[in-house]
């Protein structure tokens, strides 16, 4: 699975978008699938995944939320 540093975009904390985790590592569990995301057919919305933080709460998040580059797992570029 991958791995991500969550980085929120809501305006208040606790859920949905728990502002006050930001910068903790998520795991990636899946894509949210289209019959579930009410705006998947809006090309201006990004993909929304299911995530999973280290003390197992689980979220949605949309792919500008999760930074993938942070991720330690991931050797970098050279």
């Amino acid at each position: 699975m991958t791995h991500a540093t969550f980085r929120s975009t809501a305006a208040v904390d606790g859920p949905p978008g728990y502002r006050e985790r930001t910068g903790q590592l998520v795991t990636i569990v899946e894509p949210v699938a289209a019959e579930q995301d009410p705006d998947a057919d809006d090309t201006e919305v990004a993909t929304l995944y299911r995530v999973r933080f280290e003390d197992g709460v689980e979220t949605e998040a949309f792919e500008d939320e999760l930074d993938t580059a942070a991720d330690p797992s991931t050797p970098a570029d050279d």
